[in-house]
């Protein structure tokens, strides 16, 4: 058996198939974070159910990608039942989804989550609700479990039959449908006629396709004839007529309790989005991220040092004897440095910034930062929304541009992705600018960066905006309450995340690490350094051999850094100071806050937006971090 959960961004969706299948996916109080589909196997009174997420969607018109993800899914999947999950407190946005879903001919079940606060807002007759829409509605607490059990015994049960709810639209509407049905009760595909001709209307290229040329061309021609009669396109009332549908069932089914007068919560809510207290909120916030990640990070460095330093003890250097000679010494100096590196360089500073995103996640409060910024970004050809995924990418810019997908056209999304790569610094080119800026230059020098590097998004979007030129899509968010975050929902989701840097970084390091100390030991590394010493001495004023620290730093962005300490023979706890000039360590860390992507970032460039913007924008990037550095030597050389 198969079932889907769909729904609104920001319902609790990914939160409720957690709770049913037991499965951890990251889940956030603010849209884009499930842009990819999720899936898992469960058992429920002794059958085998295989569950899937599916990406959160406002419509299944096919307008952004989102959406066609969601319809392709949907058909691929065919599933068995749909759980559409909705948020109790804003009925009307999900009841949309439910109205098109019924069209489709899906076997739906209605999950009516956060319950727990609608019902301090306003009575719901969830029976009443049942009646109208003739599918089984169950109120549900995805963060307590209320209602899960309920919603998967309907599931099993084999009772839950397609609805036979019609949502009625214009007459001139309701004539087409008439017209191309025909007759017809199904199309070839097994989707109800009139629910996929309303998609052929609105668009849809998945259902597009599923008609003969000749309704094709009736359905161009009769589009142009509504627009020039109504003065509108025809998706555009379709919508308008089913947002009025849902709003009278939504109206007919709840009922405002009295007004109380505003809690001390409701206040603090209001403070977060008035532009005179919100924004200089924010700054604080930013602020107090940046400080935090400073001390917490270098207090936990030191403590893990320690630690390290007290169980090793001499291992290594009797790994060296044991294996004899210089390969001995060296495999045991790559192991140690590596070791070292993961533990003390990243690990502090990346699990204490992911705590604090994991706060700020759950609180609820990164809508209201996007609220706060949606002003800005419109100067930039984009809209508040396209704040979350550069939130994102300072956590890790693979995940930040997928979640361009939540954006409605390539444009928009090709301007954040080049932002995000080239002026969004993910959480290991944060180590590397406070490993060695913040460490040894100084919390004034490390926030120069972030100045400068904010300028660089401001240019970058402005410019881009210009080139690619369109009108910006207006916003449209859900703002949910503020909330107490849940600690072991932070603590999951900081362990999925800093677990990449366990599976996947570490080996990369330790093989790097094993390969430049063999390198160096035998003086094979100067062939590689000196022919490009014109770049990193002669327009960087670096080191010769930081360069390969910068090919490092395409495989894993935190592995520059690593490295510098194993070309330089470094331990951890050793200062950069003794090898690179304040100067130096402020024009490395600009270049590797700008430069290329990693290959990770690279690939997903590449499957979002094709090999040649994804080689165009790592190339403007490599020369924008090469311009910025160069610019930056010259200056502090005057």
């Amino acid at each position: 058996m198969k079932v889907v959960l769909a729904g609104n961004l920001n319902v609790g969706k990914s939160a409720l198939f957690s709770r049913i299948t037991g499965v951890g996916v990251i889940s956030a109080n603010y849209p884009g974070t499930t842009v990819q589909f999720e899936s898992s196997m469960v058992t429920h009174k002794g059958q085998r159910i295989e569950v899937f997420d599916l990406p959160g969607t406002y419509s299944l018109s096919g307008v952004t990608e989102d959406e066609r993800v969601a319809t392709t899914l949907l058909a691929e999947k065919a599933p068995d039942y749909v759980i559409a999950v909705l948020d109790a407190t804003r009925l009307e946005q999900g009841l949309v989804l439910v109205l098109q879903l019924i069209e489709l001919g899906y076997r739906v079940i209605i999950a009516l989550n956060f319950m727990d606060q609608a019902r301090k807002r306003f009575t719901l007759d969830v029976d009443e609700l049942s009646g109208i829409l003739k599918v089984p509605v169950v109120p549900t607490v995805a963060l307590t479990g209320e209602g899960v059990d309920k919603l998967m015994d309907f599931v099993v049960s084999g009772s839950v039959q397609r609805s036979y709810f019609v949502t009625r639209y214009d007459s001139h509407i309701e004539a087409f449908l008439e017209e191309v049905a025909a007759g017809a009760v199904e199309t070839g595909s097994g989707y109800p006629i009139r629910g996929a001709t309303i998609k052929l209307l609105e668009g849809n290229p998945y259902f597009t396709k599923q008609f003969s040329p000749i309704i094709k061309r009736l359905a161009d021609e009769w589009r142009k004839e509504f627009r020039e009669e109504h003065y509108e396109d025809v998706e555009v009332h379709i919508a308008r007529d089913r947002y009025g549908e849902a709003g009278r069932i939504a109206g007919e089914v709840t009922a405002w309790l009295p007004r109380r007068e505003m809690s001390i919560k409701d206040r603090i809510s209001e403070f977060t989005l008035r532009p005179r207290t919100g924004i200089p909120l924010l700054i604080s916030v930013l602020v107090s991220i940046f400080l935090s990640v400073v001390i917490i990070g270098g207090f936990l460095e030191e403590l893990i040092l320690d630690a390290y330093t007290g169980v090793t003890g001499n291992v290594f250097d009797q790994l060296a004897a044991l294996i004899g000679g210089t390969v001995g010494e060296a495999i045991a100096s790559g192991i140690d440095l590596s070791i070292q590196a993961i533990l003390a360089i990243v690990i502090p500073y990346i699990l204490v910034f992911y705590l604090i995103l994991g706060i700020l996640e759950d609180s609820g409060y990164l809508p209201r930062a996007v609220m706060l910024l949606d002003g800005l970004m419109v100067r930039l050809g984009l809209h508040g929304r396209a704040i979350i995924p550069m939130v994102v990418g300072t956590g890790c810019n693979v995940p930040a541009i997928l979640a361009t997908r939540t954006l409605e056209s390539k444009r928009e999304r090709l301007i954040l992705a080049t932002i995000i790569v080239m002026a969004v610094p993910c959480s290991a080119q944060t180590v590397i600018i406070i490993g060695t800026v913040g460490q040894q230059s100084g919390l004034l020098w490390a926030g120069l960066i972030y100045l400068v590097l904010l300028a660089l998004a401001l240019v970058l979007g402005r410019v881009l905006h210009v080139v690619l030129r369109a009108e910006p899509a207006s916003l449209v968010i859900e703002i949910p309450e503020l909330s107490m975050p849940s600690p072991s929902n932070i603590l999951s989701k900081t362990w999925l995340r800093i677990n990449d840097f366990f599976i996947i970084a570490f080996p990369l390091l330790l093989a790097g690490s094993l390969l430049l100390e063999l390198l160096m030991a035998y003086n094979i590394l100067d062939a590689l350094v000196d022919p490009l010493s014109f770049i990193t001495v002669g327009l960087l004023g670096l080191p010769p051999a930081i360069i390969v620290a910068l090919i490092f730093g395409v495989l894993r962005k935190e592995m520059a850094l690593q490295i510098l300490f194993v070309i330089f023979s470094l331990t951890a706890s050793a200062d950069l100071g003794q090898v690179l000039t304040p100067q130096q360590l402020f024009v490395f860390a600009l270049v590797m806050a700008t430069y290329m992507p990693c290959i990770g970032v690279f690939s997903a460039l590449t499957k979002e937006f094709g090999l040649k913007e994804a080689v165009a924008v790592s190339m403007a990037s490599i020369a924008m971090a090469f311009l910025l550095g160069g610019t930056a030597n010259f200056l502090l050389s005057l």
